[in-house]
């Protein structure tokens, strides 16, 4: 079992950020330009473009949350335990399993908007059934508001844990507040901690 690296996960941003940011990289990265005049067929593809668009945009980013955190199940004792004291394993799983929701739910608006599109008989309605879809994704984004709250919570803690081999030998080094540990910690190693005569000093080494 290699080393874990948890600052490695990306930021969680609010619903509101994501949402946000997939709607202007849509309309940045989408054509912009459509008229009447242009044929059913071009306006159709026009519409269906952003849809699909959006859709692969939100399923990208939520499924690199799934792939980032760690699972608990794989996790060694070690941080398992650890993780659980922080933060319930249970909230974690099932804030996690609402993402994967999330991704299912938009890969389904997307797909079955794509094909009312693909009949669509009008401008208007080809960008109506586009607003359509896209209302109803940020809509299943903003539902999972308080899990990304959570999610950036836990990636916050993680990062500040050690990075260690659950499975290299570790000394495990404990005592009382003030009792020395620092200054011992500096005569063995390069740590150069910060020692003062008053308790909780060491915040991290």
């Amino acid at each position: 079992m290699s080393q874990y690296n948890f600052k490695k996960i990306t930021v969680v941003h609010t619903a509101d950020e994501f949402v946000n940011v997939m709607l202007s990289r849509t309309q940045r990265r989408t054509p912009t330009v459509i008229r009447r005049h242009f044929a059913i067929t071009r306006i159709r593809k026009f519409y269906m473009r952003k849809v699909r668009f959006i859709q692969e945009q939100f399923v990208e980013r939520f499924s690199m949350i799934l792939e980032e955190f760690p699972k608990i199940n794989d996790l060694h004792p070690f941080y398992a335990e650890l993780f659980n004291i922080n933060y319930n394993k249970e909230h974690y799983k099932i804030a996690l399993g609402q993402i994967n929701t999330a991704v299912h739910l938009i890969t389904k608006v997307g797909s079955d908007y794509v094909k009312l599109i693909k009949y669509g008989d009008s401008l208007f309605r080809c960008k109506s059934l586009k607003r359509a879809a896209m209302g109803r994704m940020v809509t299943i984004v903003k539902h999972q508001a308080p899990v990304f709250v959570f999610l950036e919570e836990v990636r916050q803690h993680l990062s500040r844990l050690p990075t260690i081999d659950p499975n290299d030998r570790t000394l495990l080094l404990c005592g009382c507040p003030n009792a020395g540990k620092s200054s011992f910690m500096n005569l063995l190693t390069r740590a150069e901690v910060e020692v003062q005569p008053y308790a909780f000093t060491t915040k991290s080494i």
